[in-house]
């Protein structure tokens, strides 16, 4: 509410758009398991936040959201086929297909971090994607952050082990989405690329080893222009849809 009625101090909004880590069911609900913000677990979000602004609103995830501002004013733009990789407490992920954002059937496309990457473990537990390779979760797992463990990587071999691991899984999930989709960038989005090249620069190279040459495709792997933003210009966007 203080956020709208900063922007609104020159002239009142038509209406507001919201994005929200997390998967938006078809009722405009998250549940419980599907997002970090346990607080909003099963709370109508449109209705809410229209009643709250008293103004009409549009919700959607966070990280397909990303992928709209990016496409609009960021370093997707004039792209037809591209994705977007937020990391942070788990990772999401947005599809822009011939030109356009991609929700899929059930308005759920771009769960790629619950990909199953690794098998099955003895006590029968399923690692997904974001559990090896989110910031916030390989902190759980490792005991340090991701951003710490590239900082002591060269200085600590089991911090270089655990990085390494990390951003093989990263650049595998980028192989095997391009292989499937034919895409022409992936753009890194979250706190953790404000690292720059630190971080980048292992995921290509984890997606170069991955991927078989001859389809590599001069694909791009790119750090987000908005910043911590893209996702409040792509939910802004989704007024702009009609």
């Amino acid at each position: 509410a203080g956020c709208v009625a900063d922007f609104s101090r020159d002239d009142r909004p038509e209406a507001v758009g919201l994005c929200f880590g997390g998967l938006v069911q078809h009722d405009g609900t998250m549940r419980q398991g599907s997002t970090n913000l346990e607080n909003l677990d099963g709370v109508p979000l449109r209705d809410f936040f229209g009643n709250l602004l008293k103004l009409p609103c549009r919700v959607e995830n966070d990280a397909i959201s990303a992928m709209r501002g990016e496409a609009i004013l960021g370093a997707a733009r004039g792209m037809k086929h591209a994705m977007t990789m937020t990391f942070g407490s788990g990772i999401g992920s947005g599809l822009l297909l011939n030109g356009r954002v991609h929700r899929g059937a059930h308005k759920r496309a771009g769960e790629i971090g619950v990909w199953r990457m690794a098998p099955r473990s003895a006590n029968d537990i399923w690692m997904s994607f974001e559990d090896m390779a989110a910031p916030e979760r390989f902190a759980r797992r490792a005991g340090s952050k991701l951003a710490d463990a590239l900082k002591y990587a060269e200085q600590d071999k089991d911090a270089r082990l655990q990085a390494a691991e990390a951003f093989e899984m990263i650049g595998r999930a980028i192989a095997n989405a391009h292989l499937l989709l034919d895409l022409e960038a992936v753009i890194l989005i979250g706190g953790i690329t404000a690292l720059g090249e630190q971080f980048r620069g292992p995921i290509e190279a984890a997606y170069l080893a991955a991927c078989p040459s001859e389809y590599q495709q001069g694909l791009q792997i790119k750090i987000g222009d908005l910043g911590p933003y893209a996702g409040a210009v792509g939910a802004a966007a989704l007024w702009f849809e009609d």
